[in-house]
């Protein structure tokens, strides 16, 4: 008897080892970066389940500017990120080939608009300063684009003065008469609602439309290319939550709003219902992106090559292998 109950013992101690060995471990999170405006709005549904969950597929962190990102991207410390759409061509070049394209996620959302009432079109910002955000990165290179095709020269003829992030300038724009500033949206409609003086002056998307008879591609969501190769389940999963999110968004305008201002992304509620619809949030899969894209980092790069770090992206940056 007492040799069967030593047996028994052996066995239940083989078996909790060898129950304890096959026990799943959480898998680590993606860690995801978006920016605090349309890409985080098309992210906000993903935003919700994630809060509080026990084992979160994804750690998703809003940052105020794309500088806040690159370094990160760089060093592999981010998995999947969504930036302007030339630093994709940027860090793809400055990374060698370590980063792929995973899909468009915004369309054009940029406007010059003003305290006052002296400028009706492109050619009246000469002689006038622009505030910006963004430096070397794609509302600069589109500011300085269509300057160019209106015989405007930036640093001569136009002065572009750049701040640390789109707040910074809403609240340099409200609080200074005459002052004008490039921003995008959701920025364009809080300012407009705050300042009745603040006007929208020129649609840079309408005017970027009109010389290159295409969408203004503004963002697009990279990921580490070991990522996609090591967890192309996770990449997929991510996209295909990134996609339903953003239908979310598009369908259900009021909750969509509500989680905006519960995140932080526009201040309150109303405000966010009125912006969200001119956010131009998409979601197009890389090989639905890259005639789009490589035309316009074709234009870039005809205009500066320093936009997209040099060189045109290769076919590797858009094929996920």
């Amino acid at each position: 008897m007492k040799k069967a109950k030593k047996i028994f013992a052996v066995l239940s101690l083989m078996s909790a080892v060898l129950l304890g060995g096959c026990a799943t471990k959480p898998v680590e999170p993606l860690e995801v970066a978006a920016l605090n405006g349309p890409t985080g709005i098309g992210m906000v549904q993903m935003l919700e389940e994630m809060e509080g969950a026990e084992n979160p597929k994804y750690n998703i962190v809003l940052y105020q500017s794309p500088d806040e990102i690159v370094g990160k991207v760089v060093s592999g410390e981010l998995d999947i990120a969504c930036v302007p759409s030339n630093l994709g061509a940027v860090l793809y070049n400055k990374t060698e080939g370590g980063i792929k394209l995973l899909g468009m996620n915004t369309l054009g959302v940029l406007y010059i608009v003003e305290n006052g009432q002296t400028v009706q079109n492109i050619e009246d910002l000469k002689g006038k300063t622009i505030l910006s955000s963004g430096k070397d990165s794609t509302p600069e290179f589109v500011l300085n684009y269509i300057l160019n095709e209106a015989g405007l020269v930036p640093g001569e003829d136009v002065t572009v003065e750049f701040m640390g992030n789109h707040s910074d300038i809403a609240s340099k724009l409200m609080a200074e008469e005459g002052t004008i500033a490039l921003l995008p949206e959701p920025f364009v409609t809080t300012v407009l609602a705050k300042d009745e003086n603040i006007r929208m002056a020129i649609d840079v998307n309408e005017a970027w439309n009109n010389l290159n008879q295409m969408d203004l591609p503004m963002g697009i969501i990279v990921a580490n290319a070991n990522v996609v190769k090591d967890n192309a389940k996770g990449i997929e999963a991510f996209l295909e939550d990134y996609e339903a999110s953003v239908k979310f968004v598009d369908e259900n305008l009021e909750d969509a709003a509500a989680l905006v201002e519960k995140f932080g992304i526009v201040p309150n509620a109303a405000l966010a219902k009125v912006a969200i619809p001119k956010c131009n949030i998409v979601y197009r899969d890389s090989s639905d992106s890259e005639d789009s894209l490589n035309k316009f980092y074709e234009i870039l790069e005809q205009a500066n090559p320093k936009a997209v770090g040099g060189k045109l992206p290769d076919e590797a940056f858009y094929t996920l292998q």
